[in-house]
């Protein structure tokens, strides 16, 4: 049950990370497909995602056999693929070129880190730059027959000022007034669309050093589900023998009766209700935690849930 935990952890956490592609494609962001989707996936199946073939390994060998090596520790096969890459002791081998397999998933995943850290916020600083060569400039000249001086950036033409006097004059109050109202909406996107490189690199490298931290602290946590039922199988055995064997042993009806209506009464409120909500929970909360933050909020703040309400459909309704 351990191990089954383990891979269904790792099952939903890499689900998380598809998700993140659905995120970007959505998004139309290739930047996220491949400098965030493409190294998590790399780094997540080349440590645990190994993990659970190993797992099967383990699982399809049959250990019992005559002259078969005792089944080795999985947990000390992962330790050493850490600390002494390359090399694996006879008690820990699970097949051929496990060696190989090993050093070779270990340099995948090194390389999977910088590959989230580096390219993302130089992409979206270059990307930044980019637009911002791009903006165009408009400068209001306030002298009386001014008129409006333009640069060109490639997005628009160069304004000019009239050729005409009485044209000058006469459109010079609304063309001033209006050239101003598009600076100022200019300038206002222009703070709208303020790039922080510093804040960016931070964030990608919080990002990053959460999710490679992550990846062995969320599933650790999915042995929650190992406990759980293993907590709930020692109750269950526990209310049987001191409930309902004790009093049958005694050959007494109404110990009998006592204790079975003891029994279910302990089955139904303790094992079927508490256990069940606290389940729930657990369920609820790797759900939340180890699942969404592979995917959750990488593209902003996301949008506030709106209820389907029929009042919002008709717009004459009460």
């Amino acid at each position: 049950k351990m191990k089954l935990s383990i891979v269904l952890g790792v099952a939903q956490m890499v689900m998380g990370i598809c998700c993140s592609y659905a995120n970007a494609t959505h998004f139309k962001e290739p930047v996220d497909v491949w400098y965030v989707f493409v190294p998590q996936m790399i780094f997540m199946n080349a440590t645990f995602g190994y993990l659970v073939v190993l797992i099967f390994i383990k699982w399809l060998t049959d250990w019992n056999a005559p002259g078969a090596k005792p089944a080795p520790d999985l947990k000390a096969v992962m330790i050493g693929m850490f600390m002494s890459p390359g090399s694996v002791p006879p008690e820990l081998q699970l097949y051929p070129g496990q060696a190989f397999v090993q050093a070779m998933l270990l340099l995948l995943a090194l390389i999977a880190i910088p590959w989230m850290l580096i390219p993302k916020p130089l992409i979206l600083k270059r990307r930044y730059e980019a637009r911002i060569s791009q903006k165009y400039r408009i400068l209001v000249d306030d002298e009386p027959g001014g008129g409006v001086v333009g640069e060109k950036t490639g997005l628009f033409e160069a304004s000019t000022t009239p050729s005409k006097a009485g044209d000058a004059a006469s459109m010079e109050k609304g063309s001033s007034a209006a050239v101003q109202a598009e600076a100022m909406d200019i300038s206002g996107s222009e703070d709208e669309e303020e790039f922080d490189f510093s804040e960016v690199v931070v964030h990608q490298m919080i990002h990053t050093i959460e999710f490679v931290l992550g990846a062995v602290s969320n599933t650790a946590s999915y042995l929650r589900l190992w406990a759980l039922s293993l907590a709930h199988a020692e109750l269950s055995d526990v209310f049987l023998e001191k409930l309902l064997y004790m009093t049958i042993g005694t050959g007494s009806s109404v110990a009998i009766a006592i204790g079975f209506f003891l029994w279910a009464g302990a089955t139904i409120g303790v094992l079927m209700l508490m256990e069940s909500l606290s389940a729930f929970l657990h369920a609820l909360r790797l759900h939340w935690v180890e699942f969404q933050n592979k995917f959750y909020n990488q593209h902003g703040d996301g949008v506030k849930f709106a209820p389907f309400d029929f009042n919002a459909l008709d717009p004459d309704a009460a």
